[in-house]
């Protein structure tokens, strides 16, 4: 069998497709695992010439190649139902909490079923939906950062979020019990709650930038120039991480001028359906609007009508987008060693710490910043800011500081 030639070779990140040119030949070849049991391919490998020397339409054709296999190998009447998080985990441990506590007036927290389940309804299902819940990674990341963060934006005690992993801690037990999970997974610990989210430098994220810029030269689909791309619009106006911002369209962004100085141009967000409110209007950060949104404007040509997304404008799936954007965030920072700071993390949400902490160097009020991110003056300074130093100077410097010193 011929050998590849290494120099051309491409393996697909989601599919692990490999294109790929033979040494004694000029167009590409495409391979993919099918399993074993196939009578044509003995090694359980698909292998088929694409008839191109170009390296897109190579890729074009080698996707449109491994979704005809399995649509037309695959008996759709042995397709077994996707893993539902909801009904497979959540609901049989709140129907059994519920039933369990319901006519017990003995015990002092006779309504824990209820109270689990709105803690459930009100934060977590939102977080699982869509969610493989065999895949141990995806699960404790989503509990040790989304969760976590979510809880300490919304300002919860230590004890209130101990409280809350505690249920999804229960959840898998029983799960596990039932045969169906494998494993239960791991929570923050007391010291890991406690500690304050801190942000990051504005240089540290720029490292991270580069780091995607390099990863993206050695694969073939763009996806992690996209998600650079996600975190500068993070960056650029203090989204929270997640729906909000990777459901904007095209229509959800305006450029805007005042009526006193028409040259000076604002680049206006639309969010619709905040935690807080049915709609909100960040504004971008100066140097957003003039060297990132032109990049993504030029890189996504082919998307230019109102309902297109802004960002990722061809993957459907948003919420499995959420997942994989964030933890490719955390694993370069922990490449880079700035994931672990001062005790704690700083996941994919640190970015808006970073954001109010950038704000508010600037001199910007802490109301206008609230304003802008969509929350309380109270919260900014309690959660984004209480432990920057420069915010610990500034009370300093507001307290009075003369004294005699006895000696």
């Amino acid at each position: 069998m011929p050998k590849i030639n290494k120099d051309s070779l491409k393996i697909l990140t989601r599919t692990k497709i490999r294109i790929y040119k033979h040494e004694n030949r000029n167009t590409y070849f495409c391979s993919f695992y099918i399993g074993l049991g196939h009578k044509n391919y003995k090694s359980g490998k698909f292998e088929k010439t694409l008839k191109t020397k170009n390296v897109r339409e190579a890729i074009t054709k080698a996707n449109e190649l491994y979704k005809e296999w399995f649509r037309e190998h695959t008996d759709t009447k042995q397709q077994v139902r996707e893993k539902d998080f909801d009904l497979d985990i959540a609901q049989p441990f709140i129907k059994n909490k519920v039933r369990k506590y319901q006519n017990r007036t003995d015990i002092k927290n006779s309504d824990g079923g209820e109270r689990d389940k709105s803690k459930w309804e009100n934060y977590m299902k939102p977080m699982f939906s869509e969610v493989d819940y065999t895949d141990l990674e995806l699960v404790e990341d989503i509990i040790n950062n989304d969760l976590l963060s979510q809880l300490k934006d919304d300002e919860k005690s230590g004890n209130t979020i101990n409280k809350y992993m505690s249920v999804l801690t229960q959840m898998f037990k029983r799960a596990k019990n039932r045969g169906i999970v494998s494993y239960i997974p791991d929570t923050p610990t007391q010291q890991v709650i406690n500690t304050p989210r801190y942000a990051y430098e504005n240089q540290e994220l720029n490292f991270i930038n580069e780091r995607c810029r390099e990863l993206n030269n050695k694969e073939i689909d763009d996806f992690h120039l996209h998600a650079k791309d996600y975190y500068n619009l993070l960056r650029s106006a203090g989204f929270r991480p997640g729906n909000e911002p990777l459901s904007m369209r095209r229509k959800d962004c305006e450029i805007i001028s005042s009526v006193s100085n028409p040259n000076e141009e604002y680049l206006k967000y639309t969010i619709w359906g905040t935690k807080t409110e049915p709609y909100h209007h960040p504004i971008a950060n100066d140097y957003f609007l003039k060297h990132i949104y032109p990049e993504i404007n030029e890189r996504h040509k082919e998307y230019q009508n109102d309902n297109d997304y802004l960002l990722f404008p061809s993957v459907k799936n948003r919420r499995t987008l959420k997942h994989k954007t964030g933890k490719l965030f955390a694993s370069i920072s922990k490449d880079l060693k700035l994931f672990y700071h001062k005790g704690g993390t700083r996941p994919l949400y640190a970015i808006r710490h970073t954001y109010a902490t950038e704000q508010y160097k600037k001199g910007t009020p802490v109301e206008d910043i609230a304003e802008l991110m969509n929350t309380s003056s109270r919260m900014i300074l309690s959660v984004y800011l209480g432990h920057t130093d420069q915010s610990l100077i500034n009370l300093a410097e507001r307290v009075p500081n003369k004294f005699k010193l006895v000696k």
